[in-house]
């Protein structure tokens, strides 16, 4: 949508492991340039309380700054607080161009940072001026850095909702190949990778309890990850029954896959969104969402909110949704594309403008670099 309306370069420094189902992501954007700029990831183990919670991957990419000189960009974007922001920060100051962060962390998922990271983002919540947040509780984070309410664009993170044109009331009647697996309704969807920070043991011992009384239903999980085998043999261990497991989808196959499920659980540990609370919603299915996700108060009523951490709550929340009691979704509470790209180019297209209020004369390019998640 920006490429519609700006010269737009989307630099990136290569794909992560992690993300094996967004390869060939570029290729989708015909009217923009992408490429990868020179450098290198550092992948570092995350632990809470002595268990691996998840990996982080650390960009170092100082081929932005070729890149950026090359380019000459009349705008610049850069979503993190790290060191592509300081390389567009530094050519924002040195040229006189307008620099944006696009931030979603949240004040949970920023809890631990440590005192290095600490001292970079205060720098940079000084020295940059204009933010776009993904949405309500990422503005709350950058409000605690002392960043002005007048200076963030709060848009949402989204996903492209044609994508599940036409398939909001049409869940029930099955997906792919997930369909001929389940037998029994309803079924609790849960879609996301694999691992301790996705909350999905929590949602074992939650579906176990519920069975053990002598409720009926299907448990589909669709996605990859280090830890699967692990979760295999603990959906074993607990006694768990109409438990499948499906491989990870491109994004574009996903309709499907909610079209298997009657209810999607988010039980995330930590999430800055959780863009399957989107996609789910957009395909007409209920949403049990974790208060850690992002996402959870602007999409979703108190009723469909749970803490995966107190088991009583979890198991409690989870029987209400197998008996019909939480909130259908609404798809009014999200943004559409097209709104969003509306208000993101009204935005840049005022920072283009000069003292006496003329746009910019020039190509008026501007740059998003990304770390491609």
């Amino acid at each position: 949508a920006l490429a519609d309306h700006f010269n737009l370069l989307v630099l990136h420094g290569g794909m992560e492991e992690d993300r094996e189902t967004w390869r060939d992501t570029e290729k989708r954007l015909t009217n923009a340039q992408v490429k990868r700029a020179w450098g290198f990831q550092i992948s570092t183990k995350r632990k809470e309380n002595g268990r691996l919670l998840d990996r982080r991957y650390i960009h170092f990419t100082p081929g932005f700054i070729w890149e950026l000189l090359r380019f000459r960009p009349e705008v610049l974007i850069s979503n993190e607080m790290g060191f592509r922001t300081l390389v567009a920060l530094a050519y924002g100051t040195l040229f006189r161009k307008p620099v944006w962060v696009w931030w979603g962390g949240t004040p949970h998922t920023e809890r631990n940072i440590g005192v290095a990271r600490r001292a970079v983002r205060a720098a940079i919540s000084r020295w940059a001026r204009r933010w776009i947040s993904y949405g309500q509780t990422s503005t709350e984070y950058l409000l605690s850095l002392g960043i002005g309410r007048g200076a963030i664009v709060e848009v949402q993170n989204a996903v492209d909702e044609r994508r599940f044109a036409g398939h909001s009331s049409e869940h029930a009647a099955g997906g792919d190949e997930t369909t001929d697996l389940i037998r029994l309704r309803p079924v609790l969807l849960c879609v996301g990778s694999l691992i301790a920070r996705k909350g999905i043991e929590p949602l074992f011992h939650a579906a176990a309890s519920l069975q053990r009384e002598g409720r009926k239903f299907s448990l589909l999980l669709v996605g990859g990850g280090r830890d699967g085998p692990m979760l295999e043999r603990l959906a074993k261990d607990l006694g768990l029954e109409n438990v499948h497991f499906q491989r990870a989808r491109p994004p574009e196959k996903m309709a499907s896959v909610y079209r298997s499920g009657d209810i999607l659980v988010f039980p995330t540990l930590e999430d800055v969104w959780g863009l399957v609370a989107n996609e789910a919603v957009l395909s007409g299915i209920p949403v049990l969402c974790s208060k850690y996700a992002g996402c959870a108060g602007e999409l979703f009523p108190p009723q469909n909110i749970f803490d995966p951490l107190d088991p009583l709550e979890f198991k409690g929340k989870l029987r209400s949704a197998l008996a019909g009691e939480i909130a259908r979704p609404d798809a009014s509470r999200l943004k559409t594309t097209a709104a969003l790209a509306g208000e993101l180019v009204r935005a840049l297209e005022g920072c283009l403008r000069d003292p006496d209020g003329l746009v910019a004369s020039g190509g008026r390019a501007h740059v998003v670099q990304t770390n491609a998640r």
